[in-house]
């Protein structure tokens, strides 16, 4: 079994890596942390081969945190650090890091990581071959980044222009006849998708489909309303304060992903 702890201070993040995590059945997650302190006083004691670990904490820097794991332990773990923001990779793999993941991440881009712990624990049973040189093995990080991060981006109308959206800027869409129209901040944008279509090409860590008509991105939420015989309503961080609905069906996953 690989022995992974969880490191970051949103909790629908945590729950949602934990979920996922689960799903390889030859990994364990033996803990997690919602800060950088915590991480520090918890994973020596469990001495976990791998550690997810996120580089903006409310506390401490992550990258900070990963290096003074390995002054603390003998047997450091092996670091994946995860951010919304491709710009630190460089930061994060000139600490030894296996690997660098763009939130939010897809069940596919996840195997690949698990796939490169579990060939470096094998190499510890084995004689290492020299490791690449620092300037390839970040050039070969950085291209991956950031191809994974342009193949994120959402095709949107406005103004009969085609834009190219970042997911992350979403705060929720809706159907808007036929087609999904999506909400930013303070924007709004035509789409030429379908809801479901739309939600098959958005992450499913940050995205939740709340009722047959909307989507919204869990990390825009700002707050948790209930409603009607067991339903609730979602209050949206944009400038209109959007209250979306949420099917009474899917409540209680949804605030399994929230972190309730």
């Amino acid at each position: 079994m690989l022995k992974v702890f969880i490191v970051d201070d949103e909790a629908p993040a945590r729950a949602e890596l934990r979920f996922l995590l689960e799903q390889f059945p030859d990994v364990e997650v033996a803990g997690e942390a919602a800060s950088g302190e915590e991480a520090i006083e918890l994973i020596p004691g469990e001495a976990p081969d791998a550690v997810f670990l996120d580089i903006h904490l409310h506390d401490r820097d992550g990258v900070d945190v990963g290096q003074e794991l390995y002054e603390l332990m003998v047997n450091p773990p092996i670091l994946i650090f995860a951010s919304a923001y491709e710009i630190h990779a460089v930061r994060a793999f000139e600490t030894d890091a296996v690997d660098y993941i763009v939130k939010p991440f897809s069940e596919h881009r996840l195997e690949k990581t698990i796939n490169r712990v579990r060939k470096l624990r094998l190499q510890t049973e084995q004689p290492q071959a020299a490791s690449p040189p620092l300037e390839e093995r970040l050039h070969s990080l950085l291209q991956t980044v950031l191809h994974e991060k342009q193949l994120r981006r959402i095709p949107v109308e406005k103004n009969g222009k085609i834009l190219l959206l970042d997911p992350d800027e979403i705060v929720f869409a809706t159907l808007d006849g036929r087609y999904a129209t999506i909400y930013t901040e303070c924007e709004q944008f035509a789409t030429s998708f379908t809801l479901q279509d739309l939600e098959n090409r958005l992450s499913q860590q940050l995205f939740f489909r709340t009722h047959r008509a909307y989507i919204v991105n869990l990390s825009k939420t700002a707050e948790l309303v209930p409603w009607f015989k067991g339903a609730v309503h979602l209050i949206m961080q944009d400038q209109r304060s959007t209250e979306v609905p949420v099917s009474r069906n899917v409540v209680k996953e949804l605030k399994r992903r929230l972190g309730f």
